[in-house]
């Protein structure tokens, strides 16, 4: 299997191959799309398997007033 690497706008949902591909036209390929991670859409992490499994050993008054004193 031979493999080109070119980038592409697409337009209306097609992808025009480059001409200098020429041998390409009416053959058989299989098609891998890259999409810039910019356009992926960014998915939120779930803490429910995490939620409640933590327990504090000690003043959390305390301990906030000790960091608002360190600023």
């Amino acid at each position: 299997m031979q493999a080109f690497k070119f980038e592409v706008k697409a337009k209306n949902n097609l992808i025009e191959i480059p001409v200098q591909y020429n041998k390409l036209y009416s053959q058989y390929m299989k098609v891998i799309v890259l999409v810039p991670e910019r356009l992926e859409k960014k998915q939120k992490y779930d803490f429910s398997d995490v939620a409640g499994k933590l327990q504090w050993q000690g003043n959390a008054i305390k301990e906030q007033r000790k960091m608002r004193n360190e600023w």
